[in-house]
C-alpha cells in the first residue's frame, strides 16, 4: 500500500519567476529602449566635430578601425593660423569618416563618427533573454509541482 505524505508546498518558484520577470523587463527597457539619461551616459554613436573652420591636412583613421581613447582622427589647418588635432574621446570603432584630405571644414562640422566599445547594451540584451527564460522555467516548475 502506498503511503501518502502531507508535504506543504512553497511558492519559491513563483517568487523567483516574478523577480526574474521584473529583472528581464528592466533589461529589455534599458537594452532596446534606453532613456535619454542612459543614452547620454552610454551613447550609441559619438560624433567628433571641429572647433574652428579650416583645411583638413591629414585623416589618420579608416572606417571599421579600432581606435583607442585620445588617438588622433584628423589634423586641421585652421584659417586663423595654427592647427587643430581631432582626437577620439573614448575607445571604439570608427563608423564613418565624413571628410577627406584637403577638404574645407566649417565650425562644428562632423569629421568622423564612431561607435563606442561599450558592453552596456549587449550585456542588458543578453541578461534580458536569460532572465526572461529563467522566469519562464520557474513559472512552469511552479505550475507543475503545486
Amino acid at each position: 500500500m502506498a503511503r501518502k505524505f502531507n508535504v506543504p508546498g512553497t511558492s519559491d518558484f513563483l517568487v523567483w519567476a516574478v523577480i526574474l520577470l521584473a529583472l528581464g523587463a528592466w533589461c529589455v527597457k534599458d537594452g532596446w529602449f534606453p532613456s535619454e539619461a542612459t543614452l547620454k551616459k552610454h551613447p550609441r554613436e559619438v560624433k567628433m566635430k571641429t572647433d574652428l573652420p579650416g583645411l583638413v591636412k591629414d585623416v589618420f583613421v579608416k572606417p571599421c578601425e579600432l581606435v583607442r581613447e585620445g588617438q588622433p582622427v584628423a589634423r586641421i589647418l585652421l584659417t586663423t593660423n595654427g592647427e587643430q588635432m581631432i582626437r577620439t574621446p573614448i575607445q571604439g570603432y570608427i563608423a564613418n569618416t565624413h571628410v577627406q584630405k584637403n577638404d574645407l571644414v566649417n565650425r562644428d562640422q562632423v569629421v568622423a563618427t564612431m561607435t563606442p566599445e561599450d558592453t552596456f547594451y549587449s550585456f542588458n540584451k543578453s541578461l534580458a533573454v536569460l532572465a526572461l527564460l529563467g522566469a519562464l522555467v520557474c513559472a512552469v516548475i511552479h505550475l507543475l509541482v503545486r
